[in-house]
């Protein structure tokens, strides 16, 4: 009876072992989850490039066709502000985002195909790394496919760009944070 409740004994704790050395994987095995980057958009022949973002402005909603309506946003980097008339003040960077929905909301949900059309599901943005709200002879670098995505956020909106510029160069960030109506 004592071999009997040894070897039972015996057999329960390799059986406990042997659970526990399977069923415990180690968390140097888990795949690395890099952290999501928000208001930060990269840009140029290898997405090196980026500049950060703090603000965003929209005008009001237009119509521009039979159920096409027209957001138009602003996002800008801390050196671009607003004064109390609506105007731009500052020399830095803006970035223009055009979205077209068939609803009269500002920021409707989904996902816009960027393309510069006026028809409702489609974008248009650009990027002016060196707006000078001074001069006239700002010249913005224009996004030729790609998409934007728009959700709402807390008290703001989350809205997501990627695709290709002008030059063939990818671009890339999300904006994330409150939108300011001048």
């Amino acid at each position: 009876m004592k071999t009997r409740l040894l070897k039972t004994s015996t057999y329960l704790l390799l059986s406990f072992l042997l659970i526990n050395m399977v069923a415990c994987d180690s968390d140097d095995d888990l795949p690395v989850v890099q952290p999501v980057t928000t208001n930060v958009f990269c840009y140029g022949p290898d997405a090196a490039s980026s500049f950060e973002t703090s603000a965003a402005f929209n005008n009001e909603v237009i119509e521009v066709a039979n159920n096409v309506y027209r957001t138009t946003a602003f996002v800008t980097d801390g050196n671009i502000t607003v004064d109390t008339n609506g105007d731009f003040q500052g020399i830095g960077v803006l970035m223009e985002v055009v979205l077209n929905g068939n609803q009269d909301i500002a920021f409707q949900s989904g996902t816009y195909f960027i393309d510069g059309s006026q028809d409702a599901g489609k974008a248009y943005v650009s990027y002016d790394l060196d707006y000078d709200a001074t001069s006239t002879d700002n010249r913005g670098i224009r996004l030729t496919t790609g998409y934007i995505k728009v959700r709402p956020y807390l008290t703001g909106y989350a809205l997501e760009i990627e695709g290709e510029d002008i030059n063939g160069d990818r671009f890339h960030g999300i904006y994330l944070g409150n939108v300011t109506e001048i």
